[in-house]
């Protein structure tokens, strides 16, 4: 190559150069240069499975690590239920003694109240019996003034004396009208059969025709109130 060739070649390698440096602002403006140290990444499957493998190595050594540390928990776990579930058991067992004891107190509180309920019924029944008793008397003295008159007497005597017998008679019928109303009735056994619970046995009589223990005479008429005997008849009975 000559002298005007090589020239020319310095010549277009000045301008390439200058445009170059023209366009080197413009561009270091709008891009980031990379660094001289800068070494491309390159990805195989190879790179991919040493990677995974690596993380499998790694994940497999912090399992192991945490395992002693899991077991400590499960531990931790298991105590904690076993005290949970004796405390349940315990409280189970507070709770049935708890309703069983409340189950008593409302046994024995209905049982209170029955009681309490019938002693009131009892009360409002019953309550007379002491005044009754009192009354037993005057019937007594009413029935002997009038089985002592004997009738013929009554037929021969004025008519004053009819009418005073007829008035006492009155009397005695009103009064035990009076004591059925108030569920006291007498108690007349002659005839029956002797019973303890009404009647009271002031001697024997020998009757080899009647049963034993058969009611013949009766010197007292007895009364019950409401079911209950407050005077027992005062009888004589049959013996062989």
């Amino acid at each position: 190559m000559n002298r005007s060739g090589l020239t020319i070649s310095r010549i277009v390698a000045n301008c390439h150069r200058r445009n170059f440096e023209t366009l080197t602002p413009t561009l270091s403006k709008s891009f980031h240069g990379m660094p001289t140290n800068h070494v491309p990444l390159g990805i195989t499957p190879r790179t991919i499975f040493i990677e995974s493998h690596k993380r499998f190595l790694f994940s497999k050594k912090e399992t192991e690590a945490e395992a002693p540390k899991a077991e400590e928990v499960v531990e931790e776990i298991n105590e904690s239920e076993k005290v949970l579930n004796e405390k349940i058991a315990e409280l189970e067992e507070r709770s049935a003694d708890l309703l069983d004891k409340y189950r008593r107190s409302l046994a024995d509180f209905e049982n209170l109240r029955n009681r309490m309920n019938k002693q009131v019924a009892d009360a409002k029944v019953f309550g007379i019996q002491g005044f009754c008793k009192d009354l037993l008397d005057v019937a007594d003295v009413l029935n002997k003034a009038i089985s002592l008159v004997p009738k013929e007497q009554l037929e021969k005597e004025s008519q004053y004396l009819r009418d005073m017998h007829q008035g006492l008679q009155l009397t005695e019928s009103q009064l035990l009208k009076v004591f059925s109303k108030h569920g006291l009735v007498q108690e007349n056994p002659l005839g029956e059969k002797f019973d303890p619970n009404k009647h009271d046995a002031l001697f024997q009589i020998p009757a080899p025709d009647q049963e034993p223990n058969t009611v013949l005479d009766v010197q007292k008429i007895g009364y019950i109130l409401q079911g209950r005997t407050i005077r027992p008849a005062a009888v004589g009975v049959s013996r062989k």
